[in-house]
């Protein structure tokens, strides 16, 4: 595939101790619905074709460098870059050519106006602060889409009933949670109290230990593999926090303030907790004389 990217910035700093380079090397141990099932590739995949039908070859922005949509049977031809600013992320996860990838901060990129056609990122808006970064997020896809270029999102939306954590460490406990990919998402959107506030991923980590202090042997006594219960370990001590965001917010950012899109497509995939990961597409609106 063709690449284009002179255009980026340096972005933040390199990342080279914390939760994302922990994340890289226990990578192959992330599995759904923290990574896309081929429900979620197949949905993406139809709107990416809706649009190379009716323009042609797309020029694509990728936020993170999640491997499943970089392997998609993207058309001869088709410039592809993707950005993720934790180089041990870029190092250990990124299947595709080095000049196709650049470590950059996604709210400081000066790709050209107008510059891509299609922007894809699979549950990578809840690592952005709300409203703040995420409207800035939009700005930044605002600008350098194209006129009714797609904006392909998959992301992670707290239940309308919020869970309490009590109620998912006893699921936890009881070994009805099949794997922790789902309890991180369970029990990271059962203590978060606001979307603004967010939730810190140590807190996370600080409330399983509460209920289980040796997690070898809860393990064992749910059924899990050892090596995935531990890959909890990468929230220990961790200050980072995920903004998970409901529909109506993802929507009133992109389409009211700051705006420039309208929603085009949602999807809701039918695996478990699939009511909280949807892919919506956002469709850039044709500029004003203002823009």
């Amino acid at each position: 595939m063709d690449t284009s990217a002179s255009a980026l910035g340096a972005g933040s700093p390199p990342d080279t101790a914390g939760h994302w380079p922990e994340i890289a090397r226990q990578w192959q141990r992330v599995g759904p619905p923290l990574r896309p099932t081929a429900e979620d590739i197949g949905l993406c995949w139809e709107a990416v074709q809706e649009w190379v039908r009716h323009r042609g070859t797309p020029r694509v922005l990728l936020l993170g460098v999640t491997p499943e949509l970089y392997r998609l049977p993207w058309p001869k031809g088709t410039d592809f870059l993707a950005v993720d600013r934790t180089q041990a992320m870029i190092d250990g996860v990124w299947p595709g050519p080095r000049e196709a990838v650049q470590r950059a901060d996604w709210l400081a990129l000066t790709l050209p106006d107008s510059s891509r056609d299609i922007a894809l990122c699979d549950g990578g808006l809840h690592l952005l602060a709300y409203p703040q970064e995420q409207g800035q997020l939009v700005r930044v896809l605002r600008r350098i889409l194209s006129d009714q270029g797609f904006c392909i999102l998959r992301l992670y939306v707290p239940h309308p009933q919020r869970e309490s954590p009590d109620a998912v460490l006893r699921d936890l406990l009881e070994g009805s949670i099949p794997s922790l990919n789902i309890l991180k998402l369970r029990l990271g959107m059962a203590l978060m109290e606001s979307a603004s506030e967010g939730v810190e991923l140590g807190t996370v980590w600080r409330a399983i230990h509460a209920v289980a202090p040796d997690l070898e042997r809860l393990a064992l006594r749910i059924g899990w593999p050892v090596k995935h219960m531990l890959a909890i370990n990468t929230y220990r001590g961790s200050t980072a926090r995920y903004h998970f965001v409901t529909i109506d917010e993802v929507s009133d950012l992109f389409c009211g303030n700051p705006g420039g899109f309208e929603v085009h497509r949602l999807h809701v995939p039918s695996y478990e907790l699939g009511e909280r990961c949807p892919t919506i597409v956002l469709r850039r609106c044709r500029r004003t004389e203002n823009e």
